[in-house]
C-alpha cells in the first residue's frame, strides 16, 4: 500500500508532466485571431483595440488581419497560477 508521501509525489509528477506539454506547446508558436481571443477570454472588440492601443498585448497584421501570438497567453496563465511555485 502505497504512503500518502508516495502517492503526493506521484501527483506532483503528473502536474510536471502537464506543465511541461504547456511549455512545449508554447514554444510552437502559434496565433490567435480577434474571434479566438473573445470566446476564450470574454474580451469585445473594444477591449482588444484598446489593449492594441496600450501596447498592453502584441500583435501582428497579416494581410488585413490581426493576429495574436499564442506564447504571449500561455505565458501570462502560467504567471497567474495558483501554486506556481510548487511546480
Amino acid at each position: 500500500m502505497k504512503s500518502e508521501v508516495d502517492v503526493l509525489k506521484t501527483q506532483v509528477d503528473e502536474l510536471l508532466k502537464v506543465v511541461q506539454e504547456l511549455q512545449q506547446q508554447n514554444s510552437e508558436e502559434g496565433w490567435y485571431d480577434g474571434a479566438d481571443l473573445k470566446q476564450l477570454f470574454s474580451f469585445s472588440d473594444s477591449t482588444l483595440a484598446r489593449y492594441r492601443k496600450e501596447n498592453r498585448i502584441p500583435f501582428t497584421k497579416l494581410g488585413g488581419r490581426i493576429l495574436y501570438p499564442k506564447s504571449y497567453f500561455t505565458k501570462s496563465l502560467m504567471a497567474k497560477m495558483k501554486n506556481k511555485h510548487l511546480l
